[in-house]
């Protein structure tokens, strides 16, 4: 614009309404202006929570078959990959139920790797199945029971990453009474 000093400009460009200001009492406002969305993370937690249990439990039946089997360090391994999910769930399902700062970051990782190995599995399932092995009707009961098992195991990581990603979720963390 004419009278404009060479940077201005640029300076106005940079400059994209308060939430750029750095005065706290500006940033102050605009976190208290967000929704509230304790209920939503607290009921994700819940749900982390009880699929962490479901998941312990299924670990215990594993390494109890495992054992059963006969001993062995070769048939435990196998049952002690449940371990690490279990972990997971219980952590992060604790630590949004408490709005610990660090669960909303370890929820988006743990959600992203989840869904990145439930795709490379949904991906290795329908895409590897040989015909010749399975008629047609055992391939379609196949289909009948994989499909709806691999859109359940990706609604929870698609569920939190789009939830745990808005803003007023984070802001909801980082409002969290000490």
């Amino acid at each position: 614009m004419p009278g404009d000093r060479p940077n201005e400009p640029v300076d106005r460009a940079y400059q994209v309404g308060a939430f750029a200001v750095a005065d706290p009492a500006v940033a102050a406002a605009a976190a208290a202006a967000t929704v509230d969305r304790h209920g939503a993370i607290l009921a994700l937690g819940i749900i982390q929570i009880l699929l962490g249990g479901l998941a312990g439990i299924m670990a215990a039946g594993a390494l109890v078959g495992m054992m059963a089997v006969g001993p062995g360090r070769v048939r435990i391994l196998p049952a002690l990959g449940y371990v690490a999910p279990v972990v997971n769930l219980l952590v992060t399902g604790i630590g949004s139920v408490s709005r610990a700062r660090w669960a909303r970051r370890a929820t988006l990782i743990s959600a992203g790797i989840w869904l990145t190995l439930m795709l490379f599995a949904a991906a290795y399932l329908l895409g590897t199945g040989d015909p010749g092995l399975l008629g047609r009707e055992e391939a379609a009961m196949v289909a009948w029971i994989v499909v709806p098992a691999l859109l359940v195991a990706l609604a929870l990581p698609i569920v939190l990453l789009v939830v745990y990603t808005r803003p007023s979720v984070r802001a909801t963390f980082e409002r969290r009474t000490k």
